[in-house]
């Protein structure tokens, strides 16, 4: 093993918060902005395909679920692993009754989730004619 790698390898191995921990559930990383017209809810998700994605919405409660799986090549063997072979994500969103939830859109694109909730019409901005 190169000196480097003996020196990084010990500085992690003694310093807990450099520790990953396999297979828990996390909260990914999360945007939220408000537009106009609609929400954006930005999600952080590496590695996830669409197919390990569940977006549910029950009671106005959005609820994101994704899980990656790493698995070690055939010929290879472990010699660090400082990323989880299994991780799944939870995240929830208590939606209310300002977004038109017929509406929601969901698209992932480079391991970035972005929804869209639309606002619903009694909650958009109109304007009032005074006669």
């Amino acid at each position: 093993m190169y000196p480097i790698a003996q020196w990084i390898n010990a500085a992690l191995d003694n310093n807990p918060a450099a520790r990953v921990m396999t297979g828990c559930e996390h909260l990914p990383r999360t945007n939220i902005m408000e537009g106009a017209e609609d929400y954006r809810i930005l999600m952080d998700l590496p590695g996830v395909r669409n197919e390990d994605l569940e977006i549910s919405l029950e009671n106005d409660i959005l609820t994101v679920k994704a899980q990656r799986s790493l698995e070690t090549p055939d010929g290879y063997t472990n010699r660090r692993l400082e990323m989880p072979g299994k991780v799944e994500w939870s995240r929830t969103f208590d939606v209310g009754g300002g977004v038109d939830t017929e509406k929601i859109s969901a698209k992932l694109d480079q391991g970035v989730l972005t929804l869209s909730l639309p606002k619903s019409e009694k909650n958009l901005p109109r304007r009032i004619q005074v006669q």
